[in-house]
């Protein structure tokens, strides 16, 4: 059936191989690919069957996103794992898999990551005082860090001999 009006996606297999290119440029959770095929104005009759077969076919998977989304926001943006938590929340992700994405960082390079981080804001605030250690705190958890972890580096001064 040929497509009416300028935009339209015209059958399944148009509309499923624009969906798998789209997964294939980028991991994607569902919410994300539901959001995006709504805006392709193709046949309500389609959408679940695109989702349903981009699942069965590998495009999209919850927890490979969730794993991968958690490390690279650690990684490349220096985010922690409540910042994380709630970026996978607000894209409908299950709390178990959430769970275990934040589980896939190493917690080595996490808690190494934080200390380094503390350390260089201190640093940039010039001393290590009480109020310089409190807006250092606050920087942290504006990165999404747990406030036990900061005040745990916080108050280990040997860490911080600066």
């Amino acid at each position: 059936m040929p497509a009416e009006g300028g935009g339209n996606l015209p059958d399944f297999g148009q509309a499923y191989r624009k969906a798998a290119d789209y997964c294939a440029a980028q991991d994607r959770c569902i919410s994300e690919m539901k959001l995006k095929i709504r805006t392709w104005d193709i046949d309500n009759e389609f959408y679940d069957q695109i989702i349903n077969q981009l699942i069965d076919e590998g495009f999209l998977d919850e927890k490979r996103f969730s794993e991968n989304y958690a490390r690279g926001k650690f990684r490349m943006k220096g985010w922690g794992k409540l910042k994380i938590a709630a970026g996978l929340r607000a894209r409908s992700i299950p709390a178990s898999l959430i769970q275990q994405a934040l589980a896939s960082i190493d917690q080595e390079e996490y808690t190494l990551f934080l200390s380094s981080l503390l350390k260089k804001k201190l640093i940039q605030l010039g001393g290590n005082s009480p109020a310089d250690q409190q807006k250092a705190a606050y920087f942290a958890a504006s990165r999404g860090f747990e406030s036990g972890l900061i005040a745990l580096y916080l108050l280990d001064a040997d860490i911080f001999d600066l």
